[in-house]
């Protein structure tokens, strides 16, 4: 029996030296493991801040007003929103840039604009060039175009060519594209005949 309890001690006392070791190995271990499990969630929790961030911008608050502020559809049928329709709230700001090249048609096309009581804040050329072949409307605050399609009414852009590109740091409501096409316009008899007064 004596020699049964020096075997159990000596066991034990082997065994606990095992476990110590474990110990120590497993508190290096787990430095590592928790500097790496840090870095995951710190990791995750941007993603989701990225993620709800996109999310938001795309789908918008349905008590956040559009910075283009329109007549509700009772005070003007949908069909009918120019800028006759629309005194009672800001003019459409415009911007007009020459994609074709033809000396002074972006000065011409703003005098008519201005004519129809829309407020043109800036007339230049446009970055990417001379070669566009057809004009085009923007809507830089509004996905639904709804101010694109007030000016390209006016000037006689085909609907298929008014998009909507935001871009809010322009700080105006729509840039017009002239394109080579720019006499196929429905206006541009009456920009030809403004410009030769």
């Amino acid at each position: 029996m004596a020699r049964k309890k020096r075997r159990n001690v000596r066991q034990k006392s082997w065994g606990g030296n095992q476990a110590r070791s474990r110990r120590t190995q497993k508190k290096q271990r787990t430095f590592k493991e928790r500097f790496l499990t840090l870095a995951i969630w710190v990791l995750g929790l941007m993603n989701l801040v990225l993620v709800a961030s996109l999310v938001s911008d795309f789908f918008g608050s349905p008590n956040e007003q559009p910075a283009s502020i329109n007549l509700p559809a009772a005070e003007a049928p949908a069909g009918d929103r120019t800028p006759a329709t629309r005194q009672t709230t800001q003019p459409i700001t415009v911007e007009v840039l020459n994609a074709c090249g033809a000396q002074g048609l972006a000065h011409n096309v703003t005098e008519f604009l201005r004519s129809r009581n829309f407020d043109v804040v800036n007339v230049g050329n446009y970055e990417g060039g001379f070669d566009l072949d057809q004009s085009y409307v923007l809507d830089r605050v509004s996905v639904s175009n709804e101010n694109a399609l007030a000016v390209a009414k006016v000037l006689g852009v085909d609907l298929k060519r008014v998009k909507p590109q935001l871009d809010r740091s322009r700080q105006l409501m729509v840039t017009v594209l002239l394109g080579k096409d720019y006499k196929k316009l429905k206006a541009y008899p009456e920009i030809r005949r403004m410009s030769e007064r």
